[in-house]
């Protein structure tokens, strides 16, 4: 009965957290929502960025499908347990408050939202190794790529909740410049970690990378717009570090052993 529970709460929990995130994006109050440039500040990505937010959700739903299989009981009970459903939760309050202009209170949500990401991010990666192409798709790559996403939202609700909002012809000043650059680095120094944790994280990876690009695209002022360009390309490279050295410095160096002569003992 109670891991039937947790899954059937999980099913709830989701088509609470999807129903509010399309009203969000898709409602009459689109002003109000982060998906559609609402409290713009000098580290607003462009509108695109936040279509991989969607993919996230499809992988969701799959995993809220996969998990009523038998193979993916033990991950679902003992490893993301009673956490999907508070993620969810808050996550929803996240976009609650931000609709209702309490934004330091949203920044709050997403603070807890982030840890409560984090805790299965790990736990996943810790405990819980992929057995099967299902477990891959279903249910580690979803908390991947949410672990990732949730970086970028964490920033971009600390600059919404702290600092001035971007008005038109406005230029940011030195200190906002030198915040942004911060945010920047602080996400692509998130790109070199999941590239040398001890498992390579290249899909968290990639979603930075994307961000970063976004980024670039959603700013005019040019300090701003080519310092999301410089990381971001470099954030890019670094993810086919571990592809470089699997596929080619690997090989090269297999194909020179065994060339090598071989003596006899």
């Amino acid at each position: 009965m109670y891991p039937l529970l947790i899954k059937i709460l999980n099913v709830i929990a989701y088509l609470c957290f999807l129903g509010t995130n399309l009203y969000s994006g898709l409602g009459p109050q689109t002003d109000k929502t982060p998906y559609h440039e609402g409290y713009l500040t000098y580290i607003t990505p462009a509108s695109f960025t936040f279509g991989i937010w969607g993919f996230i959700h499809l992988l969701l739903g799959c995993f809220v499908i996969y998990q009523f299989f038998t193979s993916a009981d033990e991950v679902v009970v003992e490893g993301i347990n009673w956490h999907f459903i508070s993620i969810s939760l808050w996550n929803t309050a996240w976009l609650a408050l931000w609709a209702n202009d309490l934004l330091v209170l949203s920044w709050i949500a997403i603070v807890i939202t982030a840890s409560q990401v984090s805790h299965v991010y790990w736990v996943l990666k810790r405990k819980f190794e992929p057995v099967s192409v299902g477990d891959k798709l279903w249910i580690h790559l979803p908390f991947s790529l949410y672990h990732a996403w949730i970086a970028v939202v964490f920033v971009l609700s600390t600059f919404v909740a702290f600092t001035p909002e971007k008005l038109p012809d406005d230029e940011p000043s030195v200190l906002v410049r030198v915040l942004v650059f911060l945010a920047l680095s602080f996400l692509g120094m998130h790109v070199v970690y999941y590239v040398e944790s001890f498992r390579v994280d290249i899909t968290g990876s990639i979603v930075i990378a994307w961000s970063l690009f976004g980024i670039a695209a959603g700013q005019e002022d040019p300090f701003i717009h080519w310092s999301a360009i410089v990381i971001g390309s470099a954030s890019a490279l670094y993810i086919l570090k571990p592809l470089v050295f699997k596929y080619f410095l690997h090989r090269s160096s297999d194909e020179n052993e065994s060339l090598l002569p071989h003596h006899r003992r």
